[in-house]
């Protein structure tokens, strides 16, 4: 095709470079229009992908949103959750055998005085605990759905329950005790009578010395037992009380002044700094005697060098009188049966001293508590209330 001339010219012909050039831009041209396409299918396809990614950060920031209020619902109702779980009046705990999980607030009081942790190694069901003057009953349940190994634990305080069971039960016992011991004490009165008629006739003859000494015991003893009886008579089913407003300090204060002499004989120190005046609605001579008795038996229970403390409260019902004092306390089965009458741990007493107190307490209207555990000493708290009750 081409000239091959001796002249060797062919390489710097224009004709020659000319038809290079046309070939090499024939070639060139299908290359450059697929750059183009490709560079223009390139720009749309990022077109695309902003497109989508801006579709997608949209969907992003609602489900963002969707989340953040549900994490608020969530929360929210966790608070509702735990607001339920702390009103509770009984105490809610979860444990695993080995430790407390969880305890909402009633329970988390109780924890300082290791009832909680007790409860986190018992395999029972149910039960009962006693933690100083309180009582708490309990149950306990297993969990499951994932948290198998754990048990939720309900804990009820029913210290105030078990005590108006208490007060319930010993209002009836005292009431039937009252009842036999009023029945008994007519039963005895009329031949004491009859025994105190002969033996004051038989005085009136004539007797040799000897004998009629012999009578005078008899006839002292006669008389003891009926005064006796005529105190089981008249506190079994006390007089009509002669109530009125005052203040229960200045009843307390000058009984105790009386019995001031009593305490300094013995040495035992008595108490008395009320922090208020007490005001009620009473009888002053039968709460003198309530105080008497109470001192009185507190100064039994302390011995030389004890401590009596007595003390006047108050609220918007009650005026309340407190005896405590230091001496040794009483079990549970002692306490009781203190109110029952006759009941007594003394060497010489007859056992009537609480059993009157309760009758006058009750026939104001009012409550007597004792709080008492061995080596801690004892408090007998007397409520008298303020107005006048009504029946309805």
């Amino acid at each position: 095709m081409f000239s091959n001339g001796s002249n060797g010219s062919n390489g710097s012909d224009p004709l020659f470079l000319g038809t290079l050039l046309a070939i090499f831009s024939v070639m060139q041209m299908p290359e450059a229009k697929l750059l183009e396409d490709a560079f223009n299918e390139f720009s749309k396809a990022s077109d695309s992908i902003i497109n989508h990614y801006g579709t997608l950060e949209s969907q992003i920031k609602e489900l963002k949103k969707e989340l953040e209020e549900k994490n608020r619902a969530l929360e929210r109702a966790s608070e509702y959750l735990y607001t339920i779980l702390d009103s509770l009046p009984v105490g809610v705990v979860v444990v695993d055998g080995k430790s407390v999980l969880f305890a909402n607030k009633n329970a988390e009081e109780l924890i300082p005085e290791g009832i909680i942790g007790s409860l986190s190694k018992t395999s029972d069901k149910t039960g009962e605990i006693k933690c100083g003057l309180g009582r708490y009953r309990w149950k306990t349940r297993a969990l499951g759905n994932g948290f198998e190994g754990r048990h939720v634990v309900a804990i009820e305080d029913v210290t105030e329950i078990e005590r108006m069971k208490e007060h319930v039960e010993r209002d009836e016992r005292l009431m039937a005790m009252g009842e036999m011991a009023a029945r008994i004490s007519h039963e005895i009165k009329n031949p004491l009578g009859s025994m105190e008629l002969f033996l004051s006739m038989l005085m009136a003859g004539k007797m040799r010395v000897r004998d009629r000494k012999y009578v005078e015991y008899v006839l002292f003893g006669v008389k003891t037992i009926d005064r006796i009886i005529n105190n089981i008579l008249s506190y079994t089913r006390p007089r009509e009380l002669c109530q009125k407003e005052g203040e229960l300090k200045a009843v307390v204060s000058d009984t105790l002044d009386f019995m001031s002499v009593s305490t300094a004989v013995r040495d035992i120190y008595l108490e008395f700094e009320p922090a208020c005046e007490g005001r009620a609605l009473f009888d002053p001579d039968m709460i003198k005697l309530v105080v008497m008795n109470l001192v009185s038996n507190a100064m039994d229970a302390v011995g030389p060098g004890g401590r009596i403390k007595v003390d006047i409260r108050e609220n918007e019902r009650y005026g309340v009188l407190v005896v405590s004092d230091n001496g040794p306390g009483m079990a549970e089965e002692l306490r009781r049966s203190i109110f029952n009458p006759f009941f007594t741990t003394k060497d010489k007493g007859v056992g009537l001293g609480l059993f009157i107190v309760y009758n006058i307490v009750k026939a104001h209207g009012g409550s007597i508590e004792v709080e008492s555990e061995e080596g801690s000493g004892s408090s007998f708290l007397i409520y008298i209330p303020r107005e006048r009750l009504t029946a309805i």
